[in-house]
């Protein structure tokens, strides 16, 4: 369902939804806690200290037209926000999100520029025990992320998120060495960073998180320019203009965590400065006014705070590109540009925008550009076993590979069983008792994460099932042919393509987006023939301009 609503009224009305999320209750012992979960339903053990972040929207509303008949009470919800904040807070400073003592070097990144925001803007109204309080949480944070360092894998976005707090932090407190940190963070972020112009999310190039990347870079740039930082960003304003798509939306499955949120806020801080970050800016801020891809009326609790905190540092740069000369969209003409590093490729004639996922076992997305519409959305290969084992193409595996000839491309890969883990009864008590004992202490919290990340997220063995794709690109057709072959002994109960589906955990996909209702139904393969003759084959060819 696409519906306008101006960026500012989505934003208003995100902030009204904050007032019935936060404890506004000073009766209770968790007044001021954003986790209505916890303080409202009781449905949940522990507060998730992220949900303060939301602590820095409530202080831009204070101060817009529409807070200043609320101002003294967006004043006191700012500062009871706050001062819980400091009570959830771990003793070295550090603050949970997944689970109870996790002490997340990501969440504690991710609160401090926020926080700090937020309690700027109340300062004036604190009283003197008040500021003490909350400049000793602020203090104890950036300490924190001063001291360690994030060990489970190497996410840019939560680094650069780190790399913002302590430069903001440096300043406040006036303690240099956090500004050297952050400086050695931002260096390391860079020097990971791809020659196709992407960030390392675990181990491969994410789209929609590189957004919340540039986030935080844009901001560090703002702060302290440099050049490297000035070439890094151009380099990926590159890589994500190619992935603007047709029908509003933006990122998606071939990325290495999935994800289809484009976080506007750093790449329109950008906008005065690069005019492709302009051009990006315009179109996606247009397309999220018409609802044509996730927007904040689409996000939980989980992914408000840095929406609406991007949202709103794009507001100003909303009318400021009407007079600007812009440069063209890579969606609209005929194009065939390539990501290998990152294993992603990307074909186009006038009448047509196909995306592809190697690295992620042979996704492919196919835009109608004269309907600017999503017709093909095949996020891979999904079937079962007769052992009842849920099992799909899209991995992120080594032995996976492609081969481009003219105007063909080929995609081979290994099937893997799909990794699903839900809590119940008996393993959240373990985790619990975990939490409460061995992961309190710092080196096994982080030797856990690792695993849950090889558990849910990284690659595992494969399957003796192999599929092969090949594409062919003709001007107004894509025609496709998948052979599945059998290497050993393997039984399939069915197999057939698995429309839109994650393959594996991550909280921040399958958001709705309106182009999803409009891809074509997928058919099923031939199981029997796989089954009898250890190999089956499906060919069919995607059409336009009729």
């Amino acid at each position: 369902m696409k519906t306008y609503i101006d960026l500012r009224t989505q934003t208003l009305t995100a902030c009204r939804h904050l007032l019935s999320e936060i404890n506004r209750d000073p009766a209770t012992p968790t007044y001021g806690c954003f986790d209505r979960r916890y303080w409202g339903w009781k449905l949940v053990d522990f507060p998730e200290a992220t949900f303060q972040r939301n602590l820095s929207a409530l202080a831009w509303l204070r101060e817009q037209p529409e807070g200043q008949d609320m101002r003294a009470m967006l004043t006191r919800t700012i500062q009871s926000g706050l001062l819980y904040a400091a009570r959830i807070q771990h003793r070295s400073g550090a603050f949970d999100q997944a689970y109870p003592y996790e002490q997340s070097y990501g969440a504690t990144a991710f609160l401090v520029p926020d926080l700090l925001d937020a309690y700027q803007a109340v300062k004036a109204d604190c009283d003197n025990d008040t500021q003490l309080t909350i400049k000793a949480m602020l203090a104890k944070a950036a300490k924190f992320l001063y001291q360690h360092a994030e060990l489970h894998g190497t996410i840019s976005n939560h680094l650069a998120g780190a790399a913002l707090a302590l430069l903001k932090a440096g300043d406040y407190l006036k303690q240099p060495d956090y500004t050297t940190k952050s400086r050695e963070i931002l260096d390391f972020i860079l020097s990971k960073q791809s020659s196709e112009g992407w960030y390392v999310e675990y181990g491969g190039a994410d789209p929609g998180y590189q957004t919340l990347c540039m986030y935080y870079l844009a901001q560090i740039y703002q702060i302290a320019p440099f050049d490297e930082l000035q070439h890094s960003l151009a380099a990926s304003l590159d890589f994500l203009q190619y992935f603007v798509q047709p029908d509003g939306s933006f990122g998606g499955e071939y990325g290495s965590r999935r994800t289809e949120i484009y976080y506007p806020g750093g790449i329109a801080l950008l906008s005065a400065e690069f005019p492709l970050a302009a051009a990006m800016t315009a179109r996606m801020l247009a397309c999220i006014e018409e609802g044509r891809t996730t927007r904040l009326a689409d996000m939980d609790m989980g992914n408000t705070a840095p929406l609406l905190n991007n949202t709103i540092k794009a507001l100003p740069f909303q009318a400021a590109h009407s007079d600007m000369n812009l440069p063209s969209d890579p969606v609209e003409g005929t194009l065939s540009h390539d990501f290998p590093e990152a294993g992603i490729f990307i074909r186009a004639t006038d009448q047509y925008y196909c995306i592809m996922g190697a690295s992620t076992g042979g996704v492919t997305k196919i835009y109608d550009k004269k309907k600017a519409r999503l017709v093909w959305d095949d996020c891979g290969l999904l079937g079962q076993t007769n052992r009842g084992v849920i099992v799909s193409t899209q991995i992120t595996a080594p032995d996976q590979g492609w081969r481009l000839s003219g105007d063909s491309v080929e995609l081979w890969g290994n099937f893997q069983p799909i990794k699903s883990s839900l809590p119940g009864p008996g393993n959240f008590l373990l985790l619990r008792l975990m939490n409460l004992t061995v992961m309190r202490v710092g080196f096994l919290n982080e030797l856990v994460k690792k695993v849950l990340v090889r558990m849910l997220i990284s690659g595992g063995s494969s399957l003796p099932l192999k599929r092969t794709r090949s594409l062919k690109f003709q001007p107004d057709q894509v025609v496709i042919q998948d052979n599945v072959e059998k290497t050993g002994s393997i039984r399939l109960e069915n197999l057939r393509y698995g429309g839109k589906f994650s393959a594996i955990h991550m909280a921040s996909s399958r958001y709705f987006s309106p182009g999803q209702s409009s891809a074509l139904d997928l058919p099923e393969l031939d199981v029997e023939a796989l089954n009898r003759d250890g190999v089956c084959k499906h060919t069919f060819a995607i059409k336009f301009g009729s």
